[in-house]
C-alpha cells in the first residue's frame, strides 16, 4: 500500500496574529464580531495588543495551553493592534486602555448598530504576565478571568 497519488492538498494561509487595521476596518471587524456574537451567544473579547509588546507575545504563547484554548472557543475574539499607541485612539480612550496587553470582555446586548463603547462591559484588565503584576499571569488565571467575565452575562 502506498500514498494516494494526486495534487497536494492546499495549505491554508496563516492568519497573522496582529492585523494592522484602519479605524474603518476595525469598525467593520467590530460589527462582524458583534454579529457572530449574536449568532453564537458568545461574549466578545477585545484584545488590545501590539507585536512589540512582551506581555502580548507571552499571552499569545499561552494560547497553546489546552485549558485556555478550550475557553477561547466560548468567545468571539478580536485582537486590536494599537501600534505604538498611535492607532485606534478613540476606542482606546473609550475603554481606558493606557497599557497593553489589555482585555475588555463585552456583551453586545444592545445590538450591533450601537458602537462597541456602548456594549455591556463585563470585565476588563491589563495583563502583565512578564513585565509586572497586573492581571492574570498563568493560563489557569486567564481561564478563571474569562469564566468570571462570562458569568457576568
Amino acid at each position: 500500500m502506498g500514498c494516494a497519488v494526486g495534487p497536494p492538498e492546499p495549505v491554508p494561509e496563516p492568519v497573522p496574529h496582529w492585523i494592522s487595521r484602519s479605524d474603518a476596518e476595525l469598525q467593520s471587524a467590530l460589527t462582524q464580531a458583534c454579529e457572530a456574537s449574536q449568532v453564537s451567544q458568545a461574549p466578545i473579547l477585545l484584545e488590545f495588543s501590539a507585536p512589540w509588546c512582551i506581555d502580548c507575545r507571552k499571552l499569545e504563547a499561552l494560547e497553546e495551553e489546552a485549558s485556555l484554548a478550550g475557553e477561547y472557543e466560548r468567545w468571539e475574539r478580536l485582537r486590536i493592534d494599537v501600534g505604538r499607541f498611535d492607532r485606534h485612539e478613540a476606542l482606546r480612550e473609550a475603554f481606558g486602555v493606557y497599557a497593553i496587553a489589555h482585555w475588555v470582555a463585552l456583551d453586545p446586548t444592545q445590538g450591533c448598530s450601537s458602537s462597541a463603547e456602548r456594549w455591556t462591559r463585563l470585565k476588563q484588565s491589563t495583563i502583565e504576565i512578564e513585565t509586572g503584576s497586573l492581571g492574570p499571569r498563568t493560563a489557569d488565571d486567564l481561564v478563571r478571568w474569562l469564566q468570571e467575565a462570562r458569568g457576568q452575562r
